[in-house]
Protein backbone atom coordinates (compact mmCIF):
# COMPACT_ATOMS: atom_id res chain seq x y z
CA UNK A 1 0.00 0.00 0.00
CA UNK A 2 1.21 3.67 -0.73
CA UNK A 3 3.04 5.26 1.82
CA UNK A 4 1.52 8.87 3.49
CA UNK A 5 3.98 10.93 0.94
CA UNK A 6 2.29 8.93 -2.10
CA UNK A 7 -1.43 9.31 -1.15
CA UNK A 8 -0.46 13.38 -0.36
CA UNK A 9 1.07 13.57 -3.64
CA UNK A 10 -1.95 12.08 -5.38
CA UNK A 11 -4.25 14.21 -3.50
CA UNK A 12 -2.33 17.22 -3.91
CA UNK A 13 -2.36 16.42 -7.98
CA UNK A 14 -6.23 15.59 -7.94
CA UNK A 15 -7.05 18.92 -5.52
CA UNK A 16 -5.02 20.78 -8.63
CA UNK A 17 -7.49 19.49 -11.58
CA UNK A 18 -10.59 18.15 -9.38
CA UNK A 19 -13.06 21.52 -10.58
CA UNK A 20 -11.80 20.57 -14.10
CA UNK A 21 -12.56 17.23 -13.23
CA UNK A 22 -15.82 17.48 -11.74
CA UNK A 23 -17.69 19.98 -14.78
CA UNK A 24 -16.57 16.60 -17.44
CA UNK A 25 -18.55 13.88 -18.32
CA UNK A 26 -15.17 11.74 -17.82
CA UNK A 27 -15.26 9.06 -15.33
CA UNK A 28 -11.66 8.38 -15.38
CA UNK A 29 -9.41 11.54 -15.35
CA UNK A 30 -5.71 10.85 -16.00
CA UNK A 31 -3.55 12.70 -13.92
CA UNK A 32 0.03 14.55 -15.06
CA UNK A 33 2.00 13.58 -11.23
CA UNK A 34 5.11 11.08 -10.90
CA UNK A 35 5.05 9.20 -8.17
CA UNK A 36 7.66 9.52 -5.16
CA UNK A 37 10.72 6.65 -6.25
CA UNK A 38 10.01 3.53 -6.03
CA UNK A 39 6.28 3.71 -5.57
CA UNK A 40 3.30 2.48 -8.08
CA UNK A 41 1.99 4.58 -10.75
CA UNK A 42 -0.69 6.78 -9.55
CA UNK A 43 -4.56 5.63 -10.52
CA UNK A 44 -6.61 8.23 -12.46
CA UNK A 45 -8.67 10.59 -10.92
CA UNK A 46 -12.15 9.39 -10.21
CA UNK A 47 -13.60 10.56 -6.64
CA UNK A 48 -13.16 7.25 -5.64
CA UNK A 49 -9.65 7.29 -5.55
CA UNK A 50 -9.44 10.39 -4.26
CA UNK A 51 -11.70 9.22 -1.13
CA UNK A 52 -9.22 6.28 -0.37
CA UNK A 53 -6.04 8.14 -0.43
CA UNK A 54 -8.17 10.52 1.74
CA UNK A 55 -9.43 7.53 3.83
CA UNK A 56 -5.57 5.76 3.74
CA UNK A 57 -4.36 9.35 5.55
CA UNK A 58 -6.92 9.22 8.29
CA UNK A 59 -3.99 6.72 10.47
CA UNK A 60 -2.02 8.46 13.00
CA UNK A 61 0.71 10.87 11.16
CA UNK A 62 4.04 13.02 11.84
CA UNK A 63 2.82 16.37 12.62
CA UNK A 64 4.25 18.20 9.15
CA UNK A 65 1.94 15.72 7.29
CA UNK A 66 -0.83 16.27 9.27
CA UNK A 67 -0.41 19.73 8.82
CA UNK A 68 -0.34 19.11 5.24
CA UNK A 69 -3.62 16.76 5.13
CA UNK A 70 -5.47 18.98 7.56
CA UNK A 71 -4.73 21.75 4.20
CA UNK A 72 -5.73 19.94 1.50
CA UNK A 73 -8.76 18.20 3.51
CA UNK A 74 -9.94 22.36 3.76
CA UNK A 75 -9.42 22.37 -0.22
CA UNK A 76 -11.66 19.24 -0.69
CA UNK A 77 -13.95 20.63 1.41
CA UNK A 78 -14.13 23.76 -0.76
CA UNK A 79 -14.37 21.76 -3.50
CA UNK A 80 -17.33 19.67 -3.01
CA UNK A 81 -19.44 22.84 -1.77
CA UNK A 82 -18.41 24.88 -4.51
CA UNK A 83 -19.39 21.68 -7.39
CA UNK A 84 -22.00 19.73 -5.07
CA UNK A 85 -24.19 18.66 -7.61
CA UNK A 86 -21.13 17.68 -10.03
CA UNK A 87 -19.77 15.75 -7.31
CA UNK A 88 -23.03 14.18 -6.28
CA UNK A 89 -23.57 12.95 -9.81
CA UNK A 90 -19.48 11.96 -9.91
CA UNK A 91 -19.90 9.83 -6.54
CA UNK A 92 -23.54 8.18 -8.06
CA UNK A 93 -22.02 7.14 -11.46
CA UNK A 94 -18.83 5.64 -9.44
CA UNK A 95 -21.03 3.80 -6.58
CA UNK A 96 -22.91 2.25 -9.38
CA UNK A 97 -19.71 0.85 -11.07
CA UNK A 98 -17.91 0.13 -8.45
CA UNK A 99 -20.70 -1.97 -7.06
CA UNK A 100 -21.23 -3.76 -9.94
CA UNK A 101 -17.83 -4.68 -10.14
CA UNK A 102 -18.05 -6.07 -6.82
CA UNK A 103 -20.92 -7.98 -7.40
CA UNK A 104 -19.44 -9.02 -11.03
CA UNK A 105 -16.63 -10.33 -8.69
CA UNK A 106 -18.35 -12.35 -6.20
CA UNK A 107 -20.35 -14.33 -9.03
CA UNK A 108 -16.78 -14.95 -11.00
CA UNK A 109 -16.09 -16.75 -7.44
CA UNK A 110 -19.28 -18.44 -7.07
CA UNK A 111 -18.22 -20.05 -10.57
CA UNK A 112 -14.54 -20.81 -9.70
CA UNK A 113 -13.31 -20.91 -5.80
CA UNK A 114 -9.85 -19.89 -7.13
CA UNK A 115 -10.81 -16.48 -7.55
CA UNK A 116 -10.73 -15.79 -3.65
CA UNK A 117 -7.29 -16.00 -4.76
CA UNK A 118 -7.07 -12.56 -5.94
CA UNK A 119 -9.93 -10.80 -3.14
CA UNK A 120 -7.08 -9.13 -1.56
CA UNK A 121 -7.28 -6.93 -4.06
CA UNK A 122 -10.59 -7.21 -5.67
CA UNK A 123 -12.10 -5.87 -2.58
CA UNK A 124 -10.65 -2.71 -3.39
CA UNK A 125 -14.31 -1.60 -5.14
CA UNK A 126 -15.51 -2.61 -2.33
CA UNK A 127 -13.99 -0.22 0.21
CA UNK A 128 -14.65 2.11 -2.99
CA UNK A 129 -18.11 1.66 -3.03
CA UNK A 130 -18.18 1.96 0.94
CA UNK A 131 -16.60 5.39 0.74
CA UNK A 132 -18.66 6.34 -2.12
CA UNK A 133 -22.11 5.77 -0.25
CA UNK A 134 -21.51 8.31 1.76
CA UNK A 135 -20.98 11.01 -0.73
CA UNK A 136 -23.80 10.29 -3.53
CA UNK A 137 -26.61 11.87 -1.04
CA UNK A 138 -28.76 10.22 -3.03
CA UNK A 139 -31.14 6.95 -2.93
CA UNK A 140 -29.33 4.05 -5.21
CA UNK A 141 -31.69 0.81 -4.88
CA UNK A 142 -29.57 -0.92 -7.77
CA UNK A 143 -26.36 -0.31 -6.26
CA UNK A 144 -27.32 -1.06 -2.77
CA UNK A 145 -29.12 -3.76 -3.80
CA UNK A 146 -26.23 -5.15 -5.93
CA UNK A 147 -23.66 -4.28 -2.35
CA UNK A 148 -26.11 -6.09 -0.20
CA UNK A 149 -26.61 -9.32 -3.19
CA UNK A 150 -22.69 -9.57 -3.22
CA UNK A 151 -21.95 -8.98 0.76
CA UNK A 152 -24.72 -11.78 1.91
CA UNK A 153 -22.24 -14.12 -0.83
CA UNK A 154 -19.44 -13.19 0.97
CA UNK A 155 -20.11 -13.15 4.39
CA UNK A 156 -21.44 -17.43 3.88
CA UNK A 157 -17.65 -17.81 2.90
CA UNK A 158 -16.53 -15.34 5.18
CA UNK A 159 -13.05 -16.37 7.66
CA UNK A 160 -12.49 -13.70 10.08
CA UNK A 161 -8.71 -12.80 10.46
CA UNK A 162 -6.38 -9.96 10.12
CA UNK A 163 -6.07 -6.93 8.07
CA UNK A 164 -5.88 -7.66 4.67
CA UNK A 165 -3.84 -4.36 3.97
CA UNK A 166 -0.53 -3.10 5.98
CA UNK A 167 -1.05 -2.99 9.64
CA UNK A 168 -0.25 0.50 9.30
CA UNK A 169 -3.33 1.27 7.87
CA UNK A 170 -5.63 -0.64 9.67
CA UNK A 171 -6.56 2.21 11.94
CA UNK A 172 -8.10 4.15 9.02
CA UNK A 173 -10.55 1.22 7.92
CA UNK A 174 -12.07 0.31 11.56
CA UNK A 175 -13.37 -2.98 11.53
CA UNK A 176 -16.85 -2.27 12.34
CA UNK A 177 -17.30 -0.46 9.35
CA UNK A 178 -14.51 -1.86 7.01
CA UNK A 179 -15.58 -5.43 8.11
CA UNK A 180 -14.34 -7.17 4.70
CA UNK A 181 -10.95 -5.98 5.27
CA UNK A 182 -10.54 -8.32 8.28
CA UNK A 183 -10.53 -11.57 6.78
CA UNK A 184 -11.47 -12.97 3.43
CA UNK A 185 -13.58 -15.85 1.78
CA UNK A 186 -12.46 -19.55 2.53
CA UNK A 187 -13.25 -19.55 -0.68
CA UNK A 188 -16.15 -18.53 -2.91
CA UNK A 189 -19.56 -20.28 -4.13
Amino acid sequence: MPTPEYDLRYWQAALDELETYLQSPELFWNLAVTPPPGGAAYPPLTLGNLLLARQRLQRPLPPAIEAQRTRLEQRLQAVQREWRANWQRKARKELEMRARLWAQYMDECAQSPAEAAFYANEVRNRVLADLLTREGEADLPAAEDLLAYADKRLRAHFQPGDFLWEADLAPAFPQARFWYLYGRPRECR
